[in-house]
Protein backbone atom coordinates (compact mmCIF):
# COMPACT_ATOMS: atom_id res chain seq x y z
CA UNK A 1 0.00 0.00 0.00
CA UNK A 2 1.33 3.41 -0.97
CA UNK A 3 1.66 6.16 1.59
CA UNK A 4 -0.24 9.45 1.24
CA UNK A 5 3.12 11.21 0.94
CA UNK A 6 4.12 9.06 -2.05
CA UNK A 7 0.87 10.03 -3.77
CA UNK A 8 1.44 13.72 -3.01
CA UNK A 9 5.01 13.63 -4.35
CA UNK A 10 3.92 11.89 -7.56
CA UNK A 11 1.09 14.40 -8.04
CA UNK A 12 3.49 17.31 -7.57
CA UNK A 13 5.62 16.01 -10.43
CA UNK A 14 2.68 15.11 -12.69
CA UNK A 15 1.14 18.59 -12.16
CA UNK A 16 4.53 20.18 -13.00
CA UNK A 17 4.68 21.87 -9.59
CA UNK A 18 8.11 20.37 -8.89
CA UNK A 19 10.77 19.27 -11.35
CA UNK A 20 11.98 16.44 -9.14
CA UNK A 21 12.27 15.38 -5.52
CA UNK A 22 14.67 13.36 -3.42
CA UNK A 23 14.71 11.86 0.03
CA UNK A 24 17.57 13.26 2.09
CA UNK A 25 17.02 11.06 5.13
CA UNK A 26 14.18 9.77 7.25
CA UNK A 27 11.22 12.21 7.10
CA UNK A 28 13.19 14.86 5.16
CA UNK A 29 12.60 15.59 1.45
CA UNK A 30 13.91 18.12 -1.07
CA UNK A 31 11.49 19.35 -3.74
CA UNK A 32 13.11 21.21 -6.63
CA UNK A 33 10.89 23.84 -8.19
CA UNK A 34 10.96 27.23 -9.92
CA UNK A 35 9.62 30.64 -9.02
CA UNK A 36 6.87 30.33 -11.63
CA UNK A 37 5.63 27.14 -9.92
CA UNK A 38 5.77 28.42 -6.33
CA UNK A 39 2.20 29.66 -5.93
CA UNK A 40 0.75 26.50 -7.45
CA UNK A 41 2.96 24.36 -5.22
CA UNK A 42 1.99 26.31 -2.09
CA UNK A 43 -1.71 26.14 -2.98
CA UNK A 44 -1.54 22.40 -3.57
CA UNK A 45 0.30 21.74 -0.30
CA UNK A 46 -2.16 23.96 1.60
CA UNK A 47 -5.05 21.99 0.12
CA UNK A 48 -3.38 18.76 1.27
CA UNK A 49 -3.02 20.11 4.83
CA UNK A 50 0.70 20.98 4.87
CA UNK A 51 1.89 23.76 7.18
CA UNK A 52 4.52 26.35 6.28
CA UNK A 53 7.21 26.21 8.98
CA UNK A 54 9.76 28.71 7.66
CA UNK A 55 11.30 30.36 4.61
CA UNK A 56 15.07 30.56 4.51
CA UNK A 57 17.45 32.15 2.01
CA UNK A 58 20.99 31.52 0.92
CA UNK A 59 22.93 34.04 -1.13
CA UNK A 60 25.39 32.90 -3.78
CA UNK A 61 27.44 34.97 -6.21
CA UNK A 62 24.62 35.72 -8.66
CA UNK A 63 21.48 34.15 -7.16
CA UNK A 64 19.36 33.63 -4.10
CA UNK A 65 18.28 30.15 -3.12
CA UNK A 66 14.97 30.22 -1.29
CA UNK A 67 13.85 27.22 0.72
CA UNK A 68 10.23 26.94 1.77
CA UNK A 69 9.98 24.49 4.67
CA UNK A 70 6.66 22.67 4.88
CA UNK A 71 5.46 20.09 7.39
CA UNK A 72 3.23 17.42 5.90
CA UNK A 73 2.12 14.92 8.51
CA UNK A 74 5.50 14.97 10.27
CA UNK A 75 7.49 14.85 7.02
CA UNK A 76 9.60 17.93 6.22
CA UNK A 77 9.25 19.01 2.60
CA UNK A 78 11.87 21.59 1.64
CA UNK A 79 10.85 23.30 -1.60
CA UNK A 80 13.97 24.80 -3.15
CA UNK A 81 14.07 27.44 -5.86
CA UNK A 82 16.70 29.83 -7.16
CA UNK A 83 16.17 33.36 -8.42
CA UNK A 84 18.72 35.67 -9.97
CA UNK A 85 19.85 38.62 -7.88
CA UNK A 86 18.74 41.02 -10.57
CA UNK A 87 15.90 41.62 -10.22
CA UNK A 88 15.69 39.28 -7.18
CA UNK A 89 11.90 38.92 -7.20
CA UNK A 90 9.46 36.11 -6.48
CA UNK A 91 5.70 36.03 -5.92
CA UNK A 92 4.36 36.26 -2.39
CA UNK A 93 2.46 33.34 -0.88
CA UNK A 94 0.98 35.32 2.03
CA UNK A 95 -2.53 34.99 0.63
CA UNK A 96 -2.09 31.19 0.71
CA UNK A 97 -0.14 30.97 3.97
CA UNK A 98 -0.64 34.13 6.07
CA UNK A 99 2.36 33.19 8.26
CA UNK A 100 4.56 33.73 5.19
CA UNK A 101 4.23 37.48 5.81
CA UNK A 102 6.77 37.35 8.65
CA UNK A 103 9.20 35.06 6.80
CA UNK A 104 9.03 37.01 3.55
CA UNK A 105 9.60 40.32 5.31
CA UNK A 106 12.61 38.88 7.13
CA UNK A 107 14.14 37.53 3.89
CA UNK A 108 13.42 40.81 2.12
CA UNK A 109 15.02 42.83 4.88
CA UNK A 110 18.12 40.67 5.32
CA UNK A 111 18.81 39.77 1.67
CA UNK A 112 16.97 42.33 -0.47
CA UNK A 113 14.68 39.78 -2.14
CA UNK A 114 11.45 41.41 -3.34
CA UNK A 115 8.17 39.54 -2.87
CA UNK A 116 5.73 40.63 -5.58
CA UNK A 117 2.31 41.67 -4.23
CA UNK A 118 3.36 41.28 -0.60
CA UNK A 119 0.70 43.02 1.51
CA UNK A 120 3.17 44.43 4.04
CA UNK A 121 6.69 45.61 3.33
CA UNK A 122 7.63 47.51 6.49
CA UNK A 123 10.79 46.39 8.22
CA UNK A 124 10.86 43.96 11.11
CA UNK A 125 14.33 44.39 12.61
CA UNK A 126 16.49 47.05 10.96
CA UNK A 127 15.88 50.77 11.50
CA UNK A 128 14.05 52.60 8.72
CA UNK A 129 17.17 54.59 7.84
CA UNK A 130 19.23 51.43 7.25
CA UNK A 131 20.29 51.37 3.56
CA UNK A 132 18.51 48.91 1.25
CA UNK A 133 20.89 46.87 -0.89
CA UNK A 134 20.64 47.53 -4.62
CA UNK A 135 20.98 44.82 -7.26
CA UNK A 136 24.57 45.91 -8.00
CA UNK A 137 25.46 45.71 -4.29
CA UNK A 138 23.98 42.21 -4.22
CA UNK A 139 26.18 41.17 -7.14
CA UNK A 140 23.51 41.59 -9.83
CA UNK A 141 23.28 44.12 -12.60
CA UNK A 142 20.91 47.08 -12.66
Amino acid sequence: MRSPLADVLQELVSKNLVQRYEKLRERRWMLYTEGSMLRGLASYLRLKGAHLSAITCEETFNAFTLIYHFDYGGEVLNAVLSITKAPGCVDTITDIYPVADFYEREVSEMFGVKFINAPRTERLFLPDDWPVRTASERGGSG
